[in-house]
């Protein structure tokens, strides 16, 4: 995993550092290999804001999040992420399982029948 952190109109700290670390170690389940993650942190008029963009296997996933809290930020654009991959993993296994040969489905249906 590579991670790069970027800050706007906040002070780096190492605290804030580790816990978006350690937060983005929760992803690796979703990954077999290599992953990087780039995260932004931010202040504003809104509050403080989190974005997140994972660069996998031929895919990208962004999550984004506006909160009076910076660290509730962190938990909820991790929480974007996961329910991204876990749609995107069962749409490849789905996608993997619909390739079955068409004469096994057809002999499928006719033991259903019988």
């Amino acid at each position: 995993m590579n991670l790069q952190i970027n800050f706007h109109q906040i002070d780096s700290t190492e605290a804030i550092k580790k816990k978006i670390q350690s937060k983005c170690l929760k992803l690796n389940k979703f990954f077999e290999g290599h992953f990087d993650v780039k995260w932004t942190c931010s202040t504003g008029k809104e509050g403080h804001h989190s974005h997140a963009i994972i660069a996998g296997n031929g895919f990208t996933i962004n999550a984004d999040s506006t909160k009076d809290d910076l660290y509730k930020t962190f938990d909820d654009v991790i929480t974007k992420v996961e329910r991204q991959l876990s749609k995107k993993k069962t749409q490849m296994k789905d996608k993997i399982h619909s390739k079955q040969p068409k004469s096994y489905i057809e002999e499928e249906e006719m033991e259903e029948d019988d």
